[in-house]
Order: C-alpha cells, then structure tokens, then sequence
C-alpha cells in the first residue's frame, strides 16, 4: 500500500494489512505491522521529515550517526552506503540496537535531504524475525520518494 506523508509529500510503499498510527506530530509518520501472534515487537516502518538546520545531506547524517550510539542502546551499525533517491544524494543504513526491554532490533534506513528537510525512512524488526522480512522491509524502504521543492 502506498503511504503518503502530507507535511513532506514524501512517499513509500508498506506492507498490505499495515495499519497508520496517528502520532500527534506532524514530523513523524509511523506505519505498524499487525499485532503479532506471539506479542512480540510489532515491525514498523517510521518516516521522519525534520530540518536539517541548514546542514547538507553529509554534515546532517555525520550527526545523525553521532547521536545514534548516545540513543540506541548497543547501537551497532552495520551497513552504511550512498544512495540515490529520485536521482538525489541519500544513504543507506543497516544497524542493530536493543530496546528499553532488553530486546535486539534491527533497524534499516533510507535518508535524504531535499531544501533543508531531512526525511528518512526506518523500518525496524526484532532480530530473530530479521531474516524472514528482511528483503520486505528493505523494498519498503528502497520505495522511498521525496518530491521536488518539499513544501514544509
């Protein structure tokens, strides 16, 4: 299913059946996996929009990937690449991090930055269940879209 972020205009594609959540802040845009038969971590899918302060795609991730070790627990990255999202510098990141639980995530994402808006696109899952959604997820993000001139 297609999910659009009105703030942004940022698009991307989720999982059938995935519900919306309303978060209560137009920055944040957060799509849930159904509950899952065992009561486990539900797999999410998390668009953010956010200003840059000014900082180009490469100062603005240099302070992302300094503030993630400070936020996440355990963080460990564990792929970080360029990429290109509608023909505009982005990046790639595979990272794994506990939460306030004590349980182990793996987190992947697709950022870029159009007029000093920051989106980047998250979709997390528990470890364990990683390797049966991961090229999922991966597609979900890879499906992200951003387009010219971002009205915030």
């Amino acid at each position: 299913m297609k999910v659009t972020h009105e703030g942004s205009g940022a698009t991307f594609e989720a999982p059938d059946g995935w519900q919306v959540e309303d978060t209560g802040r137009p920055e944040v845009l957060v799509v849930l996996e159904p509950e899952p038969a065992e009561g486990g971590v539900r797999a999410n899918l998390v668009l953010t929009a956010v200003d840059t302060g000014g900082r180009s795609l490469r100062d603005w991730q240099n302070g992302t990937e300094a503030l993630l070790p400070r936020e996440l627990s355990d963080y460990l990255v564990l792929d970080l690449h360029a990429v290109e999202v509608d023909g505009r510098p982005a990046g790639s990141r595979l990272a794994h991090h506990v939460d306030a639980e004590g349980r182990a995530l793996v987190m992947e994402q697709r950022f870029t930055e159009v007029d000093g808006l920051g989106v980047t696109l998250t979709a997390t899952v528990d470890t364990l269940r990683y390797p049966l959604v991961a090229e999922e997820l991966s597609s979900c993000c890879a499906s992200l879209r951003v387009p010219q001139g971002t009205v915030r």
